[in-house]
């Protein structure tokens, strides 16, 4: 009978009924790995529950439409990890530093984490542009596994918003909007910038 908390167990499995031991090796791994990463968010959370900051992504949906004045393709590129600031409306899953907060996507994040182990390739993420920062629109779990295995740089398929006034990270940007949009609400660059 099929353990549906472990979506791999079918695999561990070979048709002579002994255990596939790599494909085990590699899932007990990557499982490893992000019992690790949920720990670092614990620590990341208590410094910066100390500090008085949140340490959250930054949400594009915050920015209203009517800011974006075009839209373009920007190609697949090399995406320093460091340059991701933000996500397209899942601030609650990572942290700033793309640790998962909690366990919901544990079975996603090991499943990539397996094919990272298994030396498999991984699609680009989808990033958006948004001057000189990114955001993700798809991949938050192929990032969070990079930066776990100390990756730096993530293929992306980037798209570019172009945006007119001030961003929600710009000290110019009135501070009613701002703290709809930054995840502490300190209308202050969480960044550092």
């Amino acid at each position: 009978m099929l353990d549906f908390q472990n979506p791999f167990q079918d695999s561990f499995s070979s048709p002579n009924g002994r255990g596939n031991h790599r494909h085990v090796d590699c899932f007990k791994q990557a499982l490893k790995l992000f019992e690790q990463a949920r720990s670092a968010a614990a620590l990341y959370r208590l410094k910066n529950a100390l500090r008085r900051r949140v340490g959250r992504l930054l949400d594009l949906n915050c920015l209203p439409s009517r800011r974006v004045s075009n839209r373009h393709y920007g190609g697949i590129r090399a995406v320093l990890i460091e340059q991701i600031h933000g996500t397209l409306g899942r601030s609650e899953d990572f942290d700033d530093q793309f640790n998962p907060l909690d366990d919901r996507s544990r079975d996603r994040w090991v499943a990539s984490a397996m094919l990272r182990f298994q030396g498999q390739p991984l699609d680009a993420v989808k990033l958006i542009q948004v001057g000189d920062r990114y955001f993700v629109e798809d991949g938050h779990h192929r990032i969070s596994v990079a930066h776990a295995l100390g990756q730096a740089v993530v293929d992306a398929e980037v798209t570019v918003w172009e945006v007119s006034g001030a961003l929600p990270w710009e000290a110019e940007y009135t501070a009613g909007e701002v703290s709809t949009c930054l995840p502490d609400g300190s209308g202050l660059d969480p960044f550092g910038a």
